[in-house]
């Protein structure tokens, strides 16, 4: 769990962990060179299974500079899962995501659905119609669109010892990284909703034209490309 400046809402991700009905994990909050009290925030729960890891010095992307910082330097587990720090996981996310990869010893990176919800009302937020559609894997789809939420994604440690980590020259950097894992892999999709991810983000409809313009101004080229 990567932060920045976050310690008023840093609390919901945490308490969805510690609320998991699989008891053996552990969190790793990374926060990127953070100013504020978020270590106090994090201490306060008490809970050995929880570390905090601040940054010693700014990179240049800090959502994969604070991945990178704490698989590499912290991370114990066999299983990689991500949450970013304003969302939550449902209280059956582990036992279903890591039961699964237990189950199928095959697999190296899985991913189940998210339910949105709007930051400040909490409202559940209705996304892209075709995303149902979208989940269900294919690498030709995800070629086309990239319908991962990085809150869903789990995945084998030495996964990103083969393929490499996480890149920040790239904009679209979690899309570079399921691109290069998709050429070596297929990713299982669970299709349960586990997750519950708060955006600020409009309508559909307003996105597809927002964000077709970030494609359209930065571009999506990776080195598969």
């Amino acid at each position: 769990m990567g932060t920045y400046k976050r310690a008023d809402v840093i609390g919901r991700a945490i308490e969805s962990v510690i609320a998991q009905d699989f008891e053996d994990w552990e969190l790793i909050v990374v926060g990127h060179c953070t100013p504020d009290n978020t270590a106090e925030v994090v201490v306060a729960y008490g809970d050995p299974r929880i570390s905090f890891h601040n940054m010693p010095e700014h990179t240049p992307d800090r959502g994969s500079a604070t991945k990178n910082y704490g698989i590499r330097n912290f991370a114990r587990g066999e299983i990689i899962a991500y949450l970013d720090d304003d969302d939550r996981y449902r209280p059956r996310f582990l036992s279903v995501m890591a039961g699964y990869m237990q189950s199928h010893p095959e697999a190296q990176i899985a991913y189940c659905r998210s339910m949105y919800r709007d930051k400040k009302t909490g409202r559940r937020v209705w996304g892209n119609p075709f995303q149902r559609w979208l989940h269900g894997y294919s690498r030709e789809k995800l070629r086309r669109y990239n319908f991962l939420n990085v809150n869903c994604v789990v995945h084998r440690r030495r996964l990103l010892d083969e393929v490499g980590y996480w890149k920040p020259e790239y904009y679209f950097n979690d899309y570079e990284l399921w691109l290069r894992i998709s050429e070596k892999y297929d990713f299982h999709y669970i299709n349960k909703v586990l997750v519950e991810t708060y955006v600020d983000e409009p309508p559909f409809l307003v996105r597809m034209f927002t964000k077709g313009g970030r494609i359209l101004l930065h571009g999506r080229h990776t080195p598969l490309e």
